[in-house]
């Protein structure tokens, strides 16, 4: 990851139309924007759009970025999940079947199960994700964070600039609200 003060100097270019400050950008972190985006709609072609969009996005609104609010990967993990569910909602509405993905302990064991449980799983998956959408902001990045991009507690920490019991705490209490939000859709037993 790059240095945030720097990150914020590239963001401040770019709101000054410096596309070499926005190709840095998008040097540096297209990558973990793309790794993100695939685990959000788990599917590679959709996921590359979803990162021309961000990037798009970042040129037209880097000046609506504070860093006062978040650092530049939370700012830009933040787009690219907006981004993600508008991809989703923009293919409930035609009727494709593009399936987000929630988390890593639904992925899926077996590629032979029959429609009824792949159905299940699909409800599931995106009952996840919209569960997602109701916890905290810092809850949210955190739990994106560890299961999304596989950073550890620690690494989390560091990026965000927090003591490591605090991201503990946010993990803890993000999972607990998830169990309860799914559990009252009638999920029972999830992680």
């Amino acid at each position: 990851m790059g240095d945030p003060l720097a990150d914020e100097h590239l963001l401040a270019q770019i709101a000054l139309n410096d596309r070499t400050a926005l190709e840095t950008l998008y040097d540096r972190y297209e990558r973990m924007v793309f790794s993100f985006a695939l685990r959000c709609v788990n599917d590679r072609h959709i996921a590359e759009e979803v990162v021309q969009d961000v990037f798009t996005k970042i040129w037209k609104g880097a000046e609506s970025y504070h860093s006062n609010q978040a650092k530049v990967t939370t700012w830009m993990l933040t787009i690219t999940r907006r981004v993600a569910i508008d991809y989703y909602r923009k293919s409930t509405r035609r009727g494709d079947h593009l399936h987000l993905q929630s988390d890593d302990w639904l992925q899926l064991a077996a590629t032979d199960k029959g429609p009824d449980v792949r159905t299940e799983e699909s409800d599931l998956r995106n009952a996840v994700f919209d569960a997602m959408g109701s916890l905290s902001n810092d809850q949210r990045v955190t739990i994106e964070r560890m299961y999304y991009l596989g950073q550890t507690q620690r690494e989390i920490a560091e990026e965000l600039g927090v003591p490591l019991g605090t991201v503990k705490g946010r993990i803890r209490l993000a999972l607990a609200h998830l169990r309860e939000r799914l559990s009252s859709k009638g999920w029972g037993d999830t992680p």
